[in-house]
């Protein structure tokens, strides 16, 4: 008798714990369906709507998986927002429910990424990847090496920078972001040749993407301005191209334009050599 009534007051007191804290431990269907609608609107770009989501799920929602992944949520919204102070704030918050949280943590190197803490960034990028070391998504483990060959890249670790980039890659080939990301190690270092090379890759791998384009277009300027030493006047650099060497840039740039890049910069190049 008194070891059943020992085991009633050890489930009510830790009822009673659980409850103080959070009310719940697992998320309701109507607070999964919210979050599934935030991360939706994440994945759309409708970064404000998400915002709004992720709230009314932190205030309406107990559980604490719930809370954990509404943070992860808010945070990866306020990135998406620039706000990353805020987000850096989010994400600590939900850190607190759950430390080893991938999610959050990768929001958290994210902001801290914006904010320019580089060496922050970079140790909590290296946390993840000990942490999801048995994790079978290759692809998000990718886009954790992409993001730390970016901040080697910011740092001029070139090689590291390389490898980096590489083992993105390795990961998933079909990212795009990450031959852009390859090529821009190489034209760092004013190997343009190479550089040109990944931007085509990424344009090929992602079915011609702006982003691949501009790099490529920016690269492909920078060479010449480099080969005529002519800094970044247009007109000067119109002046010293050969007819072949405008051929391919403008070329290249009306393709761009023509799979909708819109850029002030590289417009104003096309007045100056395009004629």
């Amino acid at each position: 008798m008194k070891r059943t009534t020992l085991t009633y007051c050890i489930s009510f007191c830790l009822l009673l714990f659980f409850s103080c804290r959070s009310g719940l431990v697992t998320t309701s269907n109507k607070c999964y369906d919210a979050i599934k609608a935030g991360e939706a609107s994440n994945s759309a770009g409708n970064y404000s709507a998400a915002l709004d989501q992720f709230n009314n799920v932190l205030k309406t929602c107990d559980a604490y998986d719930a809370k954990e992944k509404a943070y992860a949520g808010k945070a990866t919204a306020l990135n998406g927002l620039k706000q990353y102070n805020d987000a850096l704030a989010a994400a600590n918050e939900g850190l607190k429910i759950s430390s080893t949280g991938v999610d959050n943590m990768f929001q958290k190197a994210s902001a801290e990424l914006g904010l320019g803490m580089q060496a922050e960034a970079k140790a909590d990028f290296a946390k993840i990847i000990d942490m999801t070391a048995k994790n079978r998504n290759v692809k998000e483990r990718a886009t954790i090496y992409g993001k730390i060959a970016e901040l080697d890249l910011r740092e001029n670790m070139y090689s590291d920078a390389m490898n980096n980039a590489e083992t993105a890659i390795s990961l998933d080939s079909t990212n795009p972001d990450f031959y852009v990301l390859k090529g821009d190690v190489y034209a760092a270092q004013k190997d343009y040749t190479n550089a040109l090379a990944a931007y085509d890759q990424a344009a090929t791998v992602g079915g011609n993407t702006t982003k691949s384009w501009q790099a490529k277009i920016e690269a492909e300027t920078k060479m010449y301005q480099n080969k005529y030493n002519t800094g970044t006047d247009a007109a000067t650099l119109g002046k010293k191209m050969s007819a072949s060497e405008k051929q391919v840039l403008c070329g290249d740039i009306t393709k761009a334009q023509q799979i909708g890049l819109k850029n002030q910069t590289i417009d104003l190049l096309q007045l100056a050599l395009c004629k």
